[in-house]
């Protein structure tokens, strides 16, 4: 019984991150590759197969709630869905490397983003979703 508890926390934990991967790789614009590996040659927590190797140090770091700072231009803002879409600097305190990704917004921040607009904006990472929270023009 020990065992399949372990089997199982280990599956929930590689569904975990695989789709918190496909999530990352969906707002950065590439396609996982399949995985081949089974559940039982799972040894340690990583970056899922098909992340590039720059996104493993996103894995680790997109545990847990983080709050962070960054500069970008912005590349699209949907306001339906949202959404701003920004083309981030490399975001050392998250180990993220410089990617086009999509960000949750509230309708004001929405309103003030603009396509183009060169930004520092704030952040808080929730697993592997991020939220602007305040955005300043550069």
């Amino acid at each position: 019984m020990k065992n399949l508890f372990a089997t199982s926390r280990t599956l929930a934990l590689r569904l975990s991150l695989s789709a918190g991967a496909v999530i990352v790789l969906a707002a950065c614009s590439q396609q996982p590759e399949a995985q081949t590996e089974t559940p039982s040659e799972v040894s340690s927590v990583a970056a899922p197969a098909g992340a590039p190797a720059e996104m493993d140090g996103m894995s680790a770091s997109a545990a847990g709630e983080t709050a962070a700072t960054a500069r970008g231009v912005i590349s699209a803002v949907d306001a339906e869905g949202g959404k701003i879409t920004i083309e981030h600097e490399p975001i050392a305190s998250l180990g993220w490397p410089a990617m086009n990704m999509g960000f949750s917004a509230s309708p004001a921040l929405i309103e003030q983003a603009k396509v183009g607009d060169r930004v520092e904006f704030d952040m808080l990472v929730t697993g592997s979703a991020g939220e602007v929270t305040a955005i300043r023009p550069q």
